[in-house]
């Protein structure tokens, strides 16, 4: 320990800065600290009034077995949807009749079924034409709602200038794995903490996939999604470029389900990855640093995304080549032992901070996963988003995602795939 803070000790600072940086940790401290200090994380019971109508849309593939939960959260919201419109995108399994038998109990008042996958956009798309409430929230088939988070997230709707919301994601099969388990912990670092701190400064980028609410008007005078790979990201874009904004309320809860095993979070991962890469930069041009006539708030989510996540992963195998040429292969191992550890503290303040914060419990399995934590997100999840990244950049990986049906991405990219 002594050795490790000595060589600590003798490190330039900005080497020291950026080595912290690099592993994303204290991305989160400055988002806990921001938010202890502005006092936005205190949760207000009393929920906000809201008189608009909300029509739910539940795109599915293959997605029986979680629709049901949902539907039910859905109808034990104090404030009621005004329709719920099922869609089945071409499944296999028992999605059709789950959403049949809920039609006919009066728990859903439409379902559509595509005779062939289609896509979620497509799916969306194909609702929005049919429902009529003021307001338009897509759901995951796998998310489950707290009572007040519908009447929570319609509320901000209140402000005409807001073009869509999204919720605070808990991931609910927290305990099935390890891989959940840390996927749970990140979901309250980076959407209930960093999310949060983003709000205040108008900066949101992305609505969330599981649960967003979107002007219905809006959303059909815009076209819908964008039927490729990254559509929620892309709309959300879309919408500040045309000068709406997007609000993240974090007293609005859900929860979804999170991948079970370490390929499958990898596999996640990559197509989030390779969608924002493509989406920000080679469709909305927002790699330059500054552009001319842009507001402040834009400004800073780009920033968000180039500072604190491209730029870090770009770095990290140059990082540690340049460690290993400057201390040599043995200290530059107890260098990054070191940093670790330092790591491993700030991980644990900022776990324990937020889980006051946001009002959630942990037992014995979250302080397990605590531990591992630093080298989940700065090493497992940092190594596989510079592959990510790296084969979008080279290869163009994301036009065969096969997230979206092959011959959408065929009318899409032709002979480019």
């Amino acid at each position: 320990m002594f050795e490790m803070v000595k060589l600590l000790a003798g490190t330039h600072l900005s080497l020291l800065a950026f080595s912290v940086l690099i592993f994303d940790i204290p991305r989160y401290s400055l988002s806990l600290l921001s938010l202890a200090l502005f006092g936005a994380w205190r949760r207000s019971d009393r929920v906000p009034a809201s008189n608009a109508s909300v029509s739910v849309v539940i795109p599915t593939f293959n997605g029986g077995s979680g629709l049901g939960p949902t539907i039910a959260s859905l109808q034990q919201q104090t404030l009621r949807p005004f329709e719920i419109i099922v869609v089945d995108d071409g499944s296999t399994d028992e999605t059709r009749a789950v959403a049949e038998r809920a039609r006919a109990l009066g728990l859903v008042d439409m379902v559509i079924c595509h005779g062939t996958r289609c896509g979620r956009s497509a799916a969306i798309n194909a609702a929005a034409r049919f429902a009529s409430g003021d307001l338009l929230l897509t759901v995951d088939a796998d998310t489950v709602f707290e009572p007040t988070a519908v009447a929570r997230l319609a509320a901000v709707f209140n402000d005409p200038r807001v073009g869509g919301a999204s919720c605070n994601i808990a991931i609910s099969n927290e305990r099935e794995s390890l891989w959940t388990g840390l996927q749970s912990v990140e979901y309250l670092m980076s959407i209930s903490a960093g999310r949060s701190i983003l709000d205040v400064v108008d900066a949101i980028a992305c609505l969330s996939g599981a649960c967003s609410m979107y002007r219905r008007d809006t959303f059909l005078r815009q076209g819908g999604l964008d039927v490729g790979p990254g559509e929620d990201l892309e709309y959300s874009l879309r919408l500040r470029r045309l000068g709406y904004l997007i609000r993240f309320v974090p007293e609005a809860w859900a929860e979804t389900d999170g991948p079970t095993s370490g390929i499958s979070l990898l596999r996640q991962r990559a197509r989030w990855d390779r969608d924002a890469l493509r989406i920000r930069f080679m469709t909305y041009g927002e790699l330059s640093f500054f552009h001319r006539l842009e507001r402040l708030p834009d400004t800073l989510q780009r920033l968000d995304f180039i500072v604190f996540d491209l730029v870090p992963t770009l770095s990290l195998p140059f990082y540690l080549v340049y460690i290993v040429l400057m201390f040599g292969t043995a200290d530059a191992a107890l260098f990054l032992v070191a940093i670790y550890v330092l790591l491993l503290w700030l991980s644990i303040f900022n776990i324990a901070l937020a889980f006051v914060m946001f009002n959630r419990s942990i037992g014995l399995f979250g302080l397990g996963a605590a531990l591992i934590f630093p080298f989940y997100q700065g090493v497992y999840l940092k190594c596989a988003r510079f592959f990510s990244y790296s084969s979008e950049i080279i290869l163009a990986s994301s036009r065969r995602d096969d997230f979206v049906p092959p011959r959408v991405r065929r009318a899409l990219f032709g002979d480019r795939i």
